[in-house]
């Protein structure tokens, strides 16, 4: 019963460990893309296409005569 418990603390400190590598390395990517922010990025304003009703982006949504629209062939056309 001892090495179960002795292996399952050292899967558990294993994977935390890599859990915060991995963290450690998505703070560098973030931090080395500098202050310009890509296009769709977390906490842009979202917006809702009036047709099909998928969120998106304020950022890629286009005008259309009804409102604001996706821009999928679908929901460019006229219905």
């Amino acid at each position: 019963m001892t090495k179960l418990l002795l292996w399952i603390l050292i899967v558990v400190a294993v994977l935390l460990a890599l859990r915060l590598v991995n963290i450690a390395s998505a703070k560098r990517r973030y931090d080395a893309r500098g202050s310009t922010s890509p296009k769709g990025v977390p906490g842009d304003n979202m917006v809702r296409c009036v047709r099909c009703g998928v969120y998106l982006p304020s950022a890629d949504a286009k005008s259309g005569p009804d409102g604001v629209v996706c821009g999928e062939p679908a929901c460019l056309e006229r219905r």
